[in-house]
Parts: C-alpha cells; structure tokens; sequence
C-alpha cells in the first residue's frame, strides 16, 4: 500500500533509533535508509519518494569520516567467508594427522606391534610384514573412524531440529562462534592426547574424547546452517549465487591450504604441535567473530518492506531476545512442527517440488561425501602406501583444480554461456561421476591424478543446488530451511558410515576401489534429479526464469 504522512514519520523516528544501534555495531542508519529506498515496493508515487529522499537526506546526511565508517560497516559483513577459510584450513591441517594418528596408535596400543615397525606404516617400498601390518590395522582403525563419524554427528542431528529456530530468533553470530568455539576445544584435546602419546602407549578411542565437546558445542551443522543463513541475509537473489560459490571457494581453499600445509608441519615437527597449530588459528578467528562480523538478523528485521505495524513487532522483537525468560523455549518442539511445516507444506506453482528435489540431490551428495571420508585415506595407503606429505599434496592439487573449476564454472558456464543454475549443476555432478569412475580402478598415481581433472566441476554442485532452494523460498524461511537439511546432513553419517566402512572391509583385499563406483552411481541419481527439476522449470518458466 502507499505509505503516508504517520508512515514517514514513524520511518524518521526509526532512523534516529536505528543511530543508537549504529553506535552498538549494528547496520549503520544511512545504509539502512538507503536499502529500505531502493527495496521498499510499497512507495509508488513519485512525490512519496520525493519526500522521502528529502527526509532522509536532512537527517541521515553524512560527513566524509562517517562515509568510511559506513564503508567498513558494510565490509564487515564480507568476513564470513574469510573465517570459513580460516576454520577449514585448521580443520584440514589436522585432519589427515588424526588419522594417521589413530592408525599408529592403534598398531602399538591395540595389537602392541613393534613401535619401529608401526612408524613405517604408509610409506614407500613398505616390506610384505608392513604391508601385513597395514591390513591388519586397517579395519580396526576403520571402525574407530566411523565411531567417531557417528559421534561428532549424534547431538547436531538431534539439536539441528532447533538450529533453524534459534538462529531466526537470536541470530547467526551466536551460532557461529558457538560451533568455532566447539572446534578450537576439539583440537586442544586431541593436543593433550597425543603429547601424552609420546611418553606412554594411550590407546586411539581416547580420541573420541576430543569429539564429544564438537559434537556437543558445535558441529558443521551449526556453522553451516549459520553461515547459509548469514550469506542469505545480507546478499540480494542476483548476488546470491555468487556468494555461495565464493563461500565454497572458502571451503575448498581454506582445505586445501591446510592439507597443503599439513605434511610440511608434521614432518618438522610432531602431532600434538599440529593440533595446537590448529586450535589457536580457530581461536584467532572466534575473536574476529565475537568483535568485528555484525549481527546480519537486524539487516533483515529493519528491512522497510512490510507496513509500520509489522516493523514495531519486529523491533519488540529484537529487544525480547535479552529477556532470560526466552531461555526456556530453547528446546520448544513446537519448533520442529513448524521446521516440518515450512520444508513440506503446500506452496504455489512447483516451489515445493522444487526445493525438494534440490535438497535430495544436495543430500545424496553429502551422502558420498560422508561415507568416502571414511575409508579414502585407508584406501589410498592400501593401494598407494603413500607417506602423509605424499596425501596432503594429491589432496592440495585436487583442491586447486576444484577451486579454479569452479571459478572458471562461473565465468564460463554461468555468465559467458549463460547457462541455468540448473545445467551448472547437472554438469557438475556428471564431473564428480566421472571422476569417481577413474578413482574406482585407479593402480597408477596418474590415474589418481587423471580422476582430479575429471572432477574438476565438482566443488559446483553444492552451491548450484543450495541457490535453488534459496532463491524459491521467502526469506523468513531460510533459517528453518537450512536448519532441517542441516539436520538431515548431520544424520546421514550414522548411515554412510557403516555402510561405507562395511563396504570397504569386505572387498579390501580383492577390490579396495569398488565404493567409488557406489559414488558414481549416486551421482547418475542426483543428476535425475535436477532434470526433474528443469522439467517442473518448463511448466512455469515465466515464473522460475530469472531465479534458477
């Protein structure tokens, strides 16, 4: 409806309110002025307009100082996916350690092998007796890996439910330093476990000891569905897409820099160091989070684009989340229902078919991806016998070929070619299928290598898939959306874990590579999916055209 006198008043005052909040580190008033213009559908006429640009210019007009402020505020809510980077670079600078880690452990605490003869385990020119070692080891370790898959994500699966609720209610920042904190606490236990590893046999379940406060504090749920939700919030449906791929750029870049990294450290120095290396980088960035990245909730609730009533409930309920009496509906299962509800309920055209076959495809991805963290490493010193520094730099080289596909995937696919979010992501999980084929009978590291370059689209996937889903729904759903995929994503290792593991246990001495032909076959499903979806795009094209 057109807004009014009363309306531009109310606005006015909401302006000089919103300075107070400047001064906290909320969005800055002349930002928000200049966004509720350029997005407020409701101002129709031109000389409403008019009066407001006049209003707002006599009351929000800014010196040069209070221009770069503005600046650095809006800067700000680019540092998301710089902290990404920073959290997978400690994860993936450990990651491989702690494997390696369990393995040795394993051999001298659980089968008290020789500790000279455990230390050559994946290395090169191994003897037949390592080699029988290193088969013996393996299923053992394989088990302690999948427990630990298993129990970092119990709690998320389960508190992944109200992820969605919390993060619409109080906000993403919240969330997102509980989870880095979750992982900084991680890596200083593991610390402690393995510095005592060094005086004494400790047995490699302790481990699991480090994964109980990940699972209980933070998670890759939490981070994730944050993260999503953040970039949703303060990017627009053009800029989305780009965004989601930068943070995918953040993912693989910050993995492969740790993994890059990773070998180079642990030869120099040992495992405990590793470990601490990677606590204090996720302390570093905590602190950033805690003191600079802005609350991106506010941006939306102070969007000028429902009538004035709505934007007073919405301020109350701001101001409601400091009320300790909200505590008590942290866990309100009437959250999962409406979490239920807003991922299935009846929605106009095909938006919920849509979004469904998106999320499935998206799933099935994570699937793969969760079940071959499991066994890759154990599959690669089987066949390969590769040393840790020989891993992290096939893993680094994957990463970059990933990184520069999907840069150029942008360029060339999406922007030269101007092809649909779509196409971009059937192709690319036709690249991750192919990839998979190669690994399945890979005897040679070029074959291994020959896999990366045929996967080189396949970081596109992820991102394509999450932009469709995105660019449907309202954004008031966004956060509940996320939450219960999320979820959904927390749960699927208690499946592919086992059955990966199983999997890998049974054909270890006659076909190590066969679950990579599972993945490729998943990913042919995947692909049918999307094609369901470009088939539900063509009944309603005027509607979906300029969104996926």
């Amino acid at each position: 409806m057109d807004a009014g006198p009363n309306e531009f008043s109310t606005l006015l005052a909401k302006n000089r309110h919103s300075r107070r909040h400047d001064r906290d580190g909320s969005v800055g008033s002349a930002e928000l002025l200049s966004d509720m213009i350029s997005e407020d559908a409701s101002i129709s006429s031109s000389s409403d307009y008019a009066y407001l640009r006049r209003s707002v210019e006599s009351v929000a007009s800014i010196t040069s100082s209070e221009l770069d402020e503005f600046n650095w505020r809006r800067l700000r809510f680019y540092l998301v996916e710089p902290m990404v980077f920073i959290l997978l670079f400690a994860y993936n600078l450990s990651d491989t350690i702690v494997k390696n880690q369990i393995i040795y452990q394993t051999c001298t605490s659980i089968f008290f092998f020789n500790e000279t003869d455990c230390r050559q385990l994946g290395t090169k020119n191994a003897s037949e007796h390592i080699k029988y070692i290193e088969t013996t080891v393996q299923p053992y370790s394989a088990r302690i890996f999948m427990t630990s898959s298993i129990i970092e994500s119990l709690v998320p699966a389960f508190c992944g439910v109200f992820i969605g609720a919390w993060s619409d209610h109080f906000g993403r920042k919240p969330l997102l330093i509980t989870a880095y904190s979750g992982y900084a606490l991680y890596y200083a236990i593991a610390t402690i476990i393995a510095q005592l590893a060094t005086t004494y046999p400790v047995s490699p379940w302790y481990y699991l000891l480090a994964v109980c406060p990940l699972a209980l504090i933070g998670g890759s749920v939490t981070y994730s569905v944050a993260t999503f939700c953040y970039i949703s919030d303060v990017s627009s449906a053009q800029e989305r897409p780009y965004r989601m791929a930068t943070y995918e750029v953040a993912v693989i870049f910050g993995l492969m820099m740790g993994s890059f990294t990773s070998g180079y450290l642990y030869e120099a120095t040992n495992a405990s160091f590793v470990f601490l290396t990677s606590c204090c980088c996720i302390f570093v960035a905590t602190c950033i989070i805690l003191c600079f990245i802005p609350e991106s909730l506010n941006r939306r609730r102070f969007q000028f684009i429902q009538s004035v009533n709505e934007v007073d409930e919405d301020q109350d309920l701001i101001e409601s989340t400091a009320d300790a009496g909200e505590l008590v509906r942290l866990f309100d299962l009437a959250a999962v229902r409406e979490m239920w509800q807003t991922c299935f309920k009846p929605r106009e055209y095909n938006d919920r078919a849509i979004v469904c076959l998106a999320m499935v495809a998206y799933s099935i991805s994570v699937f793969v991806i969760d079940g071959s963290m499991t066994v890759f490493y154990l599959f690669i010193r089987e066949i390969f016998h590769w040393s840790i520094k020989d891993f992290t730099t096939f893993e680094t080289i994957s990463m970059l070929v990933s990184t520069v596909g999907n840069i150029l995937g942008v360029i060339i696919l999406k922007r030269i070619l101007k092809l649909s979010i779509v196409h971009v992501g059937i192709l690319a999980f036709i690249s991750e299928s192919m990839g998979s084929c190669a690994r399945a009978f890979a005897d040679t590291n070029w074959i291994m290598y020959l896999s990366v370059g045929l996967g080189a689209l396949k970081a596109m996937a992820h991102p394509m898939c999450r932009t469709i889903a995105s660019n449907v729904l309202p954004t008031n759903e966004l956060g509940k959306f996320f939450s219960f995929y999320g979820c959904l994503q927390a749960f699927l290792p208690f499946i592919a874990s086992p059955i990966y593991t199983g999997i890998y246990s049974i054909t270890l001495t006659s076909f190590p590579g066969f679950y990579n032909l599972l993945n490729a076959n998943l990913f042919i499903v995947a692909i049918a999916f999307l094609l369901l979806i470009l088939r539900k795009k063509r009944e309603f094209s005027a509607r979906y055209e300029e969104r996926f």
